[in-house]
């Protein structure tokens, strides 16, 4: 299993566990951290490991209530153009990574939330398939993974997937971990695995961002009264 340092904080990590994304190796248990496998822990580049320096709630309902759409080409150029060659071989363990860190700066309190959110962000129509006590399974389809599956040639949703296993995890306080378990060329299934042997310690709760909800527009001619 891998974790990324900024899974910790900064009491929870010797500085030997560091080791670079290139040069990954396995460590020694940590007591502190409460995980009680073997892991290895990455350092992801500075350039990365950005540290939310945007009010998220106020970002995300600035840009979730505004009427003007971002162009959908340059969604794509960035997420399948340029951060691929960027990354090289590492693209889909650090957007797996980045998924996770963008759950933690945008918490959702509910299904119905993450679903809302999944449709804003255009990463298509997410439904929850099973939920059991240790596993979550989510389908993932919709006109953004049609269109990305059409024109790449293996799409990469690591980002998604690594985002769904982190708001799990923020809401069991339990390690949560989540693969792709069937993908075609209109939809994916993503399972999360949730580890209730590995409670995630000193852990402090987010506060769930305020989902913006579609208003639902009256018709332009209303009844007339009667007279």
């Amino acid at each position: 299993m891998v974790f990324f340092e900024i899974d910790f904080k900064p009491d929870q990590l010797r500085r030997n566990c560091k080791v670079s994304v290139d040069k990954l190796k396995k460590t020694d248990t940590l007591v502190e951290t409460g995980y009680n496998n073997d892991y290895t822990v990455a350092r992801v580049p500075r350039f990365f490991a950005w540290k939310g320096i945007i009010m998220t709630n106020d970002f995300y309902s600035q840009f979730a209530g505004n009427s003007i759409k971002a162009s959908i080409l340059s969604v794509e150029i960035l997420r399948d153009a340029l951060i691929p060659k960027l990354l090289g071989d590492d693209s889909s363990g650090i957007l797996y990574w980045a998924g996770k860190d963008l759950a933690r700066q945008f918490p959702v309190a509910s299904d119905d939330d993450l679903v809302t959110f999944f449709e804003q962000t255009g990463w298509g129509h997410l439904v929850v398939i099973t939920t059991t006590d240790d596993l979550i399974t989510y389908e993932l389809t919709g006109e953004p993974v049609a269109r990305r599956s059409a024109t790449i040639k293996s799409p990469d949703f690591m980002l998604e997937t690594g985002f769904l296993a982190e708001q799990s995890a923020l809401r069991t306080n339990c390690v949560s971990e989540a693969k792709i378990t069937f993908q075609n060329r209109m939809r994916l299934r993503i399972s999360v695995t949730i580890d209730h042997n590995q409670p995630i310690v000193n852990h402090d709760p987010a506060t769930p961002i305020e989902i913006v909800r579609p208003q639902i527009e009256l018709d332009d001619e209303q009844p007339e009264e009667a007279q």
